[in-house]
């Protein structure tokens, strides 16, 4: 199945197929990169990406017709179509309404925006084509760039989330966009000029 990428002024957010992953998953990069039309970069995947990956690929394999709710690759659409990080749902959204979406944005392309872009693009698309209206970001408690991104976004803090597993426990701090709820996150899914985007003032929990 194929379907359409969610254009932002400068980026491309591109769904990927399962056979994407199997090749990824494989160390296939060649073959991942002419299924999916663009250079994957060679420091990606790392080890430990495996296990998601391969959680979407069988998410994929269940539901074809969930592709465009998973992960995105994010390119740029100057110079060389290559990978710049990677963003997507972690499933369809709830009964509620609310869905949860992540993402990674590359070292070689960090501190240009990309990642305030695509989020932004990413959401507006599930606002205008889905109608949803509230999102849910998992952040690290030390990824302090991520956390700042969210409250620029109008995400409200949760509180940290922990799990344990065989190698330890980790912690995720768990925040909330709610677009009818603060004028932020209302703003910044907002069908408007991309360029001409400005985040309205409004108290929002500190992260």
């Amino acid at each position: 199945m194929s379907f359409p990428g969610i254009l932002t002024p400068r980026l491309e957010l591109v769904t990927l197929p399962p056979e994407f992953f199997v090749a990824i998953l494989e160390g296939l990069r060649p073959v991942a990169s002419s299924v999916a039309d663009f250079q994957v970069p060679v420091e990606w995947p790392a080890e430990t990406d495996a296990p998601w990956l391969r959680l979407r690929l069988s998410q994929l394999r269940q539901d074809p017709a969930i592709q465009p709710w998973l992960l995105r690759a994010v390119v740029p659409r100057e110079g060389p179509r290559a990978m710049a990080g990677y963003i997507g749902f972690h499933s369809r959204p709830r009964d509620d309404g609310t869905v949860e979406f992540g993402y990674t944005v590359l070292p070689p392309y960090r501190r240009r925006g990309f990642a305030y872009e695509a989020a932004v693009g990413l959401m507006d698309w599930a606002v205008r084509e889905h109608g949803v209206r509230r999102f849910i970001l998992s952040v690290a408690p030390g990824n302090t760039p991520s956390r700042s991104l969210a409250q620029k976004l109008g995400f409200r803090s949760r509180g940290a989330t922990c799990t344990k597993s065989a190698g330890g426990s980790s912690c995720t701090n768990s925040s909330v966009c709610d677009s009818s709820e603060s004028h932020r996150c209302s703003r910044s899914v907002a069908r408007a000029h991309w360029r001409a985007l400005r985040i309205l003032e409004s108290p929002i929990d500190a992260l």
